[in-house]
């Protein structure tokens, strides 16, 4: 009888370590999917897979597309829809490395997918990259995708930004041009009225410390957080 007790609490115990053994290596394998911390069951949809392996096949960074994955988990979009947006943003990292250089970053990438997203085109992103005389052009190319998201044209803000960058403008200034006009969208002013006067007070006001060996753009910057447009004159009282 102690025998017969001991062979089935042996095999018990052998069936306890199979089960735990198998299940950390399927745990395992869910965590290296794809390159991600993936858990969910429906990451092992096969379309999404197939996208992002096309991507990286092309030697498009997988980051962003893993990212926009998560994002439609968390929105809890449909898989279709997810698929749809990472063969979207794909195409778009494609066509901004296409225009920048194979040895685009990251955020070089991000920022041009962000703009192309926005409404800007492949010329204004082509004019933006080539008017920048250093890299990475994240800032500027970051500051387009503000303006045209903000509802500035993408001509006209492309335009804005080369005139910056034709200045010698710093990237935390062009940032903060884009920022600034932003704000002042958000907050009810007509974006292309807002940008053309951040971007004339910043031609009238700062160009002093535009210039080059200027010691530091903070002249420039205090122009550009100067008070906010108004769209219409202030009344006069009677």
């Amino acid at each position: 009888m102690t025998t017969r007790l001991q062979r089935f609490a042996a095999k018990a115990a052998l069936a306890l370590t199979v089960g735990l053994s198998s299940a950390h290596s399927a745990q395992a394998q869910s965590a290296t999917r794809d390159g991600a911390n993936v858990t969910s069951p429906s990451d092992s949809d096969a379309t999404i897979r197939r996208e992002i392996e096309l991507a990286r096949a092309r030697g498009v960074p997988v980051e962003p597309l893993l990212s926009k994955v998560r994002e439609g988990r968390l929105k809890r979009a449909p898989v279709p829809r997810i698929r749809s947006a990472v063969a979207a943003l794909a195409v778009r990292l494609d066509t901004v490395r296409s225009i920048i250089g194979p040895d685009a970053t990251l955020e070089e990438l991000t920022a041009g997918a962000d703009a192309l997203a926005a409404g800007a085109t492949p010329a204004e992103l082509r004019l933006v990259s080539s008017a920048s005389s250093t890299r990475p052009v994240s800032a500027p190319i970051g500051a387009l995708a503000q303006l045209v998201a903000s509802g500035v044209p993408p001509k006209r803000a492309a335009r804005m930004i080369v005139e910056l960058l034709r200045r010698k403008v710093g990237g935390a200034v062009v940032l903060a041009f884009g920022n600034l006009v932003e704000s002042d969208a958000a907050s009810g002013m007509p974006a292309e009225e807002a940008a053309a006067f951040r971007l004339h007070s910043l031609a009238t006001g700062g160009s002093a410390a535009l210039l080059p060996g200027s010691p530091t753009n903070a002249g420039a910057a205090s122009v550009l957080m100067g008070p906010r447009p108004t769209s219409s004159p202030p009344r006069r009282r009677p």
